[in-house]
Parts: C-alpha cells; structure tokens; sequence
C-alpha cells in the first residue's frame, strides 16, 4: 500500500470477520464471471438458433468479453504499457562500439632536417560498456593503431618501417551524490512500472463498467420480456371480457355500455402492448451495442444479427428475506478492491518516485572514476596484443568530481513540486475514499430496498389477483359492473408490472452491489 494512505482498521481483521455472509449465494452464482470466461475466446458471430440469439447471462458476459470495443482499447493499452515496462530495463543492456579507421598522409618538408616522408596508418578502436542499476558503469576499451612511414627519423633510413600501438583499459565511474545508487538509477523503471500496475487496473475498472453495463442491460430485457407477457395477458383478460358482455348484450342481460368499456378497454390494452413490444426490442438494440461489433467486411451476416430478435434464457433471481448485507464488510471489500482506489494507490507511488528523482537531482555531483590501462608498443601486432594484455606496462589513475550548482533553485523549486504532487496525490485518494464510502452505503440501501420492493409487490400481485377473481365471480352473479372488472384487472397488470420491474430492479441493485464492492467478474473475495 502507499505511504502516506492508513488502511482501514477492518483490513486488519482476521478472515474469519471478512466472510460473504451477507451476500447471498445466489447472487455470488449470478455475478461472479462464468468460467468460460477464461477460455480462449472463439471468433465470429454469435450463433442463432432458427434466426433467435438465445443468451444466458453468462452467454451475455462471455460475448462481451470478447467484442466490446471498450475493453478491447485498455487492453491494447495495457499490451502498450507492458511492452514499455520491458523496454525500460533496455538502459542497462551492454552496449559494444567498434571504429574503424585509415589514413594515407604526406608530410611537407618544412626544413633540411625535416625530409619529404609517407605515412600510412590503420586504427580500430573498440568499446563494451556495462551500466549498472548503481548509476554507475564498467568499460572496456581496446585500442590499436598500426602505422607505417618511411620517415628516416622513424625508420632509421632502412626505408619503411611498421610499428603497432595497442592500449588496453578498463574502468569503473560510480556516482556517489547526484544521480547515485538504485533508487535514482530504476527511476525511470520503477515509474515505467507503476505506470503498468496502473493500467492494468484501469482496465479493470472499464472492464467492470462494462459488465455492469451488461448486467443492467440484460435485467432490462428480461423486464421488457416480462411486460410484454404482462400486457399480452391484460390483452387476453380483456378480450375474455369482451366476448362475455357481447354474450350477455345478444341474450338481452348486458348493455351497449358494458360492450363500449370492453372494447376501449381491449384498445387500450393493444396500445400498451405495442409499446411494450417496441420497449422490447428497444432492450434487444441496447443489449447488442453492448456485447457486440462489426467484424470484418461482412454487412450482410452483420444486418442479420442486429435484425435476429434477443430470447434471454436467465430468469430473474428469487428474493431470500433472511439474507441481509453488512454495509460495513461491503465498505471492507471495496476499499481492498475497487480500482480507482488502487489505481490512486499507484498514482501516489509514482509521485513518491518522482520526489526521490528531485531530491537526488537537488544534491551535489560527486562522481569516482577508477582506471586501469595497459600500453604495448611493437613491431608485431601479435607481440603488441600480447604485452598489452599481460599488463606489461600498467597504468593507474583514480578521481573524485565534484560540482555543485550555486543557488540551485531549478532543483529546489522541483522537489518542492513534486512533494507537492504527493500531498495532491494523497489528498485525491482520500477525496476517492469518501466516494467509495457514499457509493457503498447507496448500493447496499438499494439493495435492501429492492429487495422489500419485491415482498411488496408479491403481496400486491396477491391481492390484485384474488380481487380480480372475486370481482369476476360477483360478475358472474350480476353482482357486479364491467367497469367494475375492468378496474381490477388493470388493477392486477399494474401489480404484476411492478413485480416484475422490482424483480428486475433488485437483479440489478446485487450487480451494483458487487460492482461497489470492486469484484464485479472476478473470483469472490476472501
């Protein structure tokens, strides 16, 4: 965890006190990922079955995974921050130069003592330098230069003369204040790093979005369904109701009236049926956009899918009145889980990285170099390599840099700032943490009052049901009006609507819940 942010005191609890008690199993089963989420996922269109795209829940969930274009962006992010990380460490790969040279020259005579000469020279000068997570680096070098001239101060008036120089050297520099030792020197790993860990996390978070986005929008199909049948039965019960009161007006015991409130009743019931079917296939479009997109050039497989009506195969969960949520082990479980947290959590880490990186750029340079070189000088190029690496002729030296920037103040306004963006840092995570708190406490309270909606609109179905069956009973005695039946059996379709989009509400009030608590598609917390 990142300094400067306390840990709520429940983190410390033991596992024992941490348990999913107040979730229900049911919703665990509902709202953890499928398995099948971990296959490799296939291509292509989903399949139909007689021109219908029959989806589970899971089926919704699986599908998305694998299409929506949101998640497909941050995990290319992710890919893209991965591959960056590794290249970072790149700054401490070996690194070998070779330069080869060659010079043809011919000196002027510049007085009688100083001849007309030739010279001609062949140089190749190589390098292998290992940087080191110290900051310093070791370097190898190896030098040789084969000359030859004509010059009879050189070559002693026999004519041309070779010679060949070779120069061995190894060295080690090692900062001491400034830009010293590993925590300055992985800086730009570590920030490369947290960067990663960051992204992943931000991919989480929109992949969690997304599959609350395809909870919520499948709960609303499975609600449209529902309505739909809700309102085809208002339909059938009207039209039953019809077809009595013109019974009853061609035998002489009903009126013209009753027959009139029948059929505005079944012209009203159509109406709404209708809108219901086109709040359907509304649920049906929006569900799609979710979980699917184009693939490849194929307009045509891709019209028919959108065309393909949506059959949902997931009933809506049933309501357990013993179960209750602990807003307190939910607020736990978010605070461990939720990304946004995490990802401050990360940001904080990268603002730390930072300071240390201003506060060694504040300090004073001090830098040691330590050399050792070995110089051989023949007429033979074998002879020369071989003093060269015997160390035949060594050579020590050893220095100490020292430099220091008078005021400094480019350096010390950057630590100020980024100690600064630390305070920031921190003070962002904390203003997150109060949202959690809020977001957590809402969803949990919805939660419990969806799940008393439910009880509530089971007893009004109830209700409405057995008024409806009295009413038709005192009907069928002459007890009772067509208005009068009309009224309850509206009466009774409001009921099961409302049950039916409480049900729908509370499937997607334990969606949110999870989400909340930061789990949403992934394995059940400890």
């Amino acid at each position: 965890r990142a300094s400067g942010v306390a840990a709520p005191p429940w983190l410390h609890y033991p596992p024992a006190a941490m348990s999913l008690d107040c979730i229900p199993l049911f919703l665990v089963a509902l709202i953890q990922a499928p398995d099948a989420l971990q296959e490799p996922p296939s291509e292509g269109y989903p399949s139909l079955t007689n021109g219908v795209l029959e989806l589970t829940l899971d089926d919704a969930i699986r599908i998305a995974m694998r299409n929506n274009l949101d998640v497909q962006l941050e995990q290319s992010a992710t890919q893209i921050a991965e591959y960056d990380l590794f290249g970072s460490w790149g700054s401490f790969d070996p690194t070998f130069s070779i330069t080869g040279s060659w010079e043809d020259r011919e000196n002027v005579r510049t007085s009688d003592l100083a001849p007309t000469s030739t010279e001609n020279s062949l140089g190749v000068n190589s390098s292998l330098s290992f940087p080191l997570t110290s900051g310093g680096s070791f370097d190898f070098s190896y030098r040789r230069d084969n000359r030859e001239t004509n010059n009879p101060f050189v070559a002693g008036g026999s004519g041309t003369v070779t010679n060949t120089s070779d120069v061995l050297s190894v060295s080690y520099r090692q900062p001491l204040l400034r830009g010293a030792w590993k925590r300055f020197a992985t800086v730009d790993q570590r920030e490369r790093d947290v960067a990663y860990r960051l992204q992943i996390e931000r991919e989480r978070e929109v992949r969690q979005s997304m599959l609350l986005s395809v909870h919520q929008a499948y709960w609303d199909l499975v609600a449209a369904q529902e309505e739909l049948g809700v309102r085809e039965l208002a339909l059938k019960l009207g039209l039953e109701q019809l077809s009595q009161d013109q019974r009853r007006l061609e035998v002489g015991v009903g009126t013209e009236v009753d027959v009139l409130q029948a059929e505005t009743n079944v012209a009203t019931q159509r109406e709404q049926r209708l809108l219901a079917e086109v709040n359907l296939r509304a649920s049906m479009d929006n569900l799609k956009s979710i979980i699917f997109h184009r693939q490849g050039d194929d307009w045509e497989q891709f019209l028919n899918f959108w065309n393909a009506p949506v059959a949902p195969q997931t009933p809506l969960p049933l309501v357990n009145e013993e179960l209750r949520s602990d807003w307190v082990q939910s607020l736990a479980r978010a605070i461990e889980n939720r990304s946004e947290l995490s990802q401050q959590r990360f940001a904080i880490d990268s603002a730390e990285v930072q300071l240390q990186r201003a506060r060694s750029n504040k300090m004073a340079g001090l830098d040691l170099a330590l050399t050792a070189t070995s110089v051989a000088f023949e007429d033979k190029a074998r002879e020369a390599a071989k003093s060269a690496l015997r160390y035949e002729f060594p050579a020590y030296s050893a220095s100490l840099t020292f430099d220091l920037p008078l005021g400094n103040r480019t350096a010390s306004y950057a630590e100020r700032s980024a100690r600064s963006a630390v305070r920031n840092a921190v003070l962002t995570y904390d203003r997150l943490e109060q949202t959690v708190v809020s977001g957590v406490r809402s969803a949990v309270r919805d939660m419990d009052y969806q799940r008393q909606a439910v009880a509530a609109a089971e007893t009004s179905r109830d209700l409405a049901e057995r008024q409806l069956k009295a009413e038709q009973a005192r009907y069928r005695e002459g007890l009772s009006t067509t208005f009068q039946v009309l009224e309850f059996q509206r009466d009774l379709a409001e009921a099961l609507s409302s049950e039916k989009a409480a049900r729908a509400s509370y499937a997607k009030a334990l969606a949110t819940l999870v989400q909340a608590e930061g789990w949403l598609g992934e394995p059940e917390p400890r």
